[in-house]
């Protein structure tokens, strides 16, 4: 399957790189840091895995359709896209900048619809698809502490619903994804740390694994993933 992932240069979208490269899937990587993403290529190929690779900034959507077109043309095709790239900024609504919310926003939102829109003429014309949103579990649950990423969350899972309802005639499928505490190192707040307890980023690559392996006429419509308990 031909996978394009944005956000893929650390964290989960690494992680979900790094599962599907080694389990057969051709990917096309995005992020906005080309020495990040020759990293994730060649771990991906180190593993016997594909990978093309497009610096990409999802804020800008002449260049987000620009990046995901060239990809899709490289790899000669386009079967799924996990929109994963998000920003986290834990701020309550009295210390969060207005430039703060407004990179939220269009990272977590905007850019998700910018990838997409452009996806979407090339799943219709054929007839087939899948778009796995990463949510997380903020996107249905409150957030004290961190209002403006809830807010960014639950638009893509009202977003996600909704547009499932308008492409499923087409024969694409989407997935909402609500991930929980993830070891993701870019949003450690304390270096020292323990996160053995917390959800691997490859293990969110398992999950959109399964996703995509579902048979044409059937979908996982949402997922949560969550480490079973915290530290005593």
């Amino acid at each position: 399957m031909k996978v394009l992932v944005t956000g893929a240069s650390k964290g989960i979208g690494e992680g979900i790189a790094t599962f599907l490269g080694r389990n057969g899937h051709q990917l096309g990587l995005l992020a906005r840091s080309e020495d990040l993403l020759k990293q994730v290529q060649e771990r991906v190929r180190n593993e016997g895995g594909e990978a093309e690779i497009q610096t990409c900034d999802l804020r800008d959507p002449d260049n987000v359709q620009k990046s995901i077109e060239s990809l899709i043309a490289r790899m000669s095709g386009v079967d799924a896209l996990i929109n994963n790239a998000g920003l986290v900024i834990r701020k309550d609504a009295f210390e969060i900048s207005l430039e703060e919310w407004r990179a939220m926003m269009e990272t977590n939102v905007h850019g998700l619809f910018y990838a997409t829109r452009t996806v979407l003429p090339y799943m219709k014309e054929q007839g087939s698809g899948h778009i796995i949103n990463v949510s997380s579990i903020s996107g249905h649950t409150p957030l004290a502490g961190g209002s403006g990423y809830a807010a960014s969350k639950y638009a893509v899972t009202g977003f996600s619903e909704s547009l499932f309802l308008e492409v499923r005639n087409h024969g694409i499928k989407v997935t909402t994804l609500f991930p929980g505490s993830v070891d993701s190192k870019s949003h450690r707040h304390d270096p020292t740390e323990d996160t053995e307890w917390k959800v691997r980023p490859e293990e969110v690559g398992e999950a959109c694994h399964h996703i995509l392996t579902t048979r044409q006429f059937n979908l996982i419509s949402k997922l949560e993933i969550r480490p079973l308990r915290k530290p005593s």
